[in-house]
């Protein structure tokens, strides 16, 4: 009896929480959630970054105008994260 009991509160319990987890299909691309295009476009933008940082260091100095690429192609990936985030 104690074990049909506990197993039926687990069940209720386990399904109540199935029942309040947020669906994927009532909004597929609200604020904050990417398109595959979008995720796509960052995991580029983010790769180019991480070759440029990896060239920029390769041969153990970063140099003035190394620092100001990288600087700005931060900045764009970061405008462009925030742009695919926010819209």
């Amino acid at each position: 009896m104690k074990r049909l009991v506990l197993g039926a509160a687990a069940l209720a319990i386990l399904s109540g929480i199935a029942l309040t987890a947020p669906s994927a299909e009532a909004a597929p691309y609200g604020y904050g959630n990417l398109t595959p295009y979008e995720r796509a476009a960052l995991a580029r933008s983010r790769a180019n970054l991480s070759a440029l940082k990896w060239r920029a260091r390769a041969d153990g100095h970063v140099s003035r105008w190394e620092r100001v690429r990288i600087k700005s192609v931060q900045a764009r990936h970061d405008a462009l994260a925030y742009r695919y985030r926010h819209n």
